[in-house]
């Protein structure tokens, strides 16, 4: 019984004494008190009411960081779409281009067409080349006020004279349904070899000559012994673009 009573007995005496004095003494002994008696339980709030204002802070860095991190983003894409736009501006011809976004697919995989993010009111045309900032990528056949459908040349309805960079041998760019990019229609004993550059040619009636289409992997002769072909590596791989570049005009 005397332990029930015990705790009780003993806050009444500290309340007893507490209010014996004057008002220093008392704010001494209460001070002492916090220090001692009841320093688990005040240290306990202090504790509580640190880990709430540090949660407070942690959520408003949090906020913050998000913010920059976003802001951080945004500049680095923008960085990215100039030198993008840099890098096409400086081919010769290439100078009036509306920079689009891609958007959207269009078809199976293979057939598939890019959708981007710009049209009519941009001043875009069926037919309008579009390009990357390392080689083509394909031509409008569809156009809406706000964006057109590209088809690239990886669509195996996708034809283009190209040649040789530094022989001038002419071809035809095709793709099949595989996907595989060739040169095909190359006259038998023409001067091309693996690891030339292919670009687009001065019959293309599409693109500007000369701007970068791949390069020679293998030589393949024909079943009819008449031509050779050259499958290609291009240099834009349409499936991880971003950014296309529609040409207003060219050479």
């Amino acid at each position: 019984m005397i332990k029930q009573y015990l705790v009780p007995i003993i806050l009444f005496i500290l309340c007893l004494v507490m209010l014996i004095g004057s008002v220093e003494s008392r704010s001494a002994r209460a001070a002492f008190l916090g220090k001692t008696v009841f320093y688990p339980f005040t240290h306990s709030i202090h504790t509580m009411r640190s880990n709430k204002e540090l949660k407070t802070e942690l959520t408003k860095l949090r906020e913050q960081l998000a913010s920059e991190t976003l802001k951080n983003l945004r500049l680095q894409n923008e960085l990215k779409l100039y030198d993008w736009a840099a890098t096409v501006a400086m081919d010769e011809g290439l100078s009036d281009f509306e920079t689009c976004e891609v958007i959207g697919y269009a078809g199976a995989f293979q057939m598939r067409n890019l959708i981007v993010n710009k049209g009519s009111l941009k001043g875009i045309k069926i037919e309008s080349p579009v390009v990357s900032a390392t080689g083509i990528v394909g031509k409008v056949i569809s156009v809406a006020p706000t964006h057109c459908v590209v088809m690239p040349f990886s669509n195996p309805d996708f034809q283009m004279p190209v040649m040789d960079q530094n022989t001038s041998v002419q071809g035809i760019l095709q793709s099949d349904i595989r996907g595989s990019v060739s040169m095909n229609m190359i006259k038998i004993g023409s001067q091309i070899s693996v690891g030339d550059t292919i670009v687009t040619s001065n019959l293309s009636q599409l693109y500007p000559k000369a701007y970068p289409v791949g390069t020679v992997m293998r030589i393949k002769e024909s079943s009819d012994n008449l031509f050779i072909s050259a499958e290609l590596a291009p240099f834009t791989q349409v499936e991880n673009l971003e950014h296309v570049f529609v040409l207003r005009r060219h050479k």
